[in-house]
């Protein structure tokens, strides 16, 4: 947060991942920063403070952001303060397009919360993370936040059942690259956030990363019974392309499919594929 005191200036933000209606990354101050500024933030955001803590006043409130408090904004003019130093970094997800963040500026970091943080950090340090999971889960971190603590006990009777519904629909359709589970909850009336948060609640993932492992699951053994080749079995899986095919698959298991196929078991035609 670079503007002098009195003065606006863009929050800057080093990009980890971009999609359509994201874009994640960590910030940090440069050196000899001023410890008071006014800065427009240009979209909504959620900002974790992983270190150190800072304070924030807008139009929605003011407190102190700290790692047990998330910051929720909605965009427009902040001014932020530093009396123990510039030396603060954070996690920050801007949200591109017109979207709700709820009313609250800063929200409990919660056990559930806690949570989804932990895997979006992990999905981030991956060396080419799942664009598709990285949106997935800062999906539902919006949907959570807007939840004040203790107001959902969780999903009812009817976004279970539409969630079993889609969860069948992806066991039975996985090797279709084209499944969308989240077009298939809009149209069936629930929002995308909200049947992110649902799903992952029920199922304990996102929609995303249940179809992936359904398909890596499904690759593997095609991997280890036939000599299929692997270019084959990527896309008999439901994967539309073979980086994304090697990046689910080495995330779940350590390693190449080759390398996997050349492992104990495997059948011995499978090496000549």
């Amino acid at each position: 947060m670079s503007a002098a005191k009195g003065r606006i200036g863009a929050m800057p933000l080093l990009d980890r991942v971009r999609t359509g209606q994201v874009v994640v990354g960590p910030f940090c101050h440069g050196p000899g920063e001023p410890a008071a500024s006014v800065e427009w933030w240009q979209q909504p955001c959620i900002a974790f403070t992983t270190f150190g803590s800072w304070e924030v006043r807008s139009r929605r409130g003011k407190g102190e952001v700290t790692p047990s408090a998330v910051l929720v904004s909605e965009g427009g003019e902040h001014d932020c303060r530093h009396p123990g130093g510039v030396d603060d970094r954070m996690l920050c997800v801007l949200y591109l397009g017109d979207i709700d963040p709820g009313p609250m500026l800063l929200v409990p970091q919660r056990p559930a919360l806690h949570l989804l943080r932990k895997s979006l950090v992990a999905e981030l340090r991956a060396a080419d993370p799942d664009r598709g999971e990285v949106e997935a889960l800062s999906l539902a971190l919006l949907d959570m936040v807007r939840e004040a603590p203790g107001s959902s006990p969780g999903p009812g009777k009817r976004s279970r059942a539409l969630v079993g519904r889609l969860r069948a629909e992806a066991d039975a359709r996985y090797r279709e690259p084209g499944l969308d589970l989240v077009a298939q909850a809009l149209a069936l009336g629930m929002t995308r956030t909200r049947f992110v948060h649902v799903f992952r609640d029920v199922v304990g993932v996102t929609p995303h990363r249940y179809v992936v492992e359904l398909r890596v699951s499904h690759a593997a053994r095609l991997l280890r019974r036939t000599p299929v080749a692997v270019t084959d079995i990527c896309f008999d899986s439901g994967f539309g392309t073979m980086s994304s095919f090697y990046a689910a698959f080495r995330g779940a298991y350590g390693m190449t499919p080759s390398a996997y196929r050349a492992g104990p078991g495997a059948p011995a035609a499978a090496h000549f594929s």
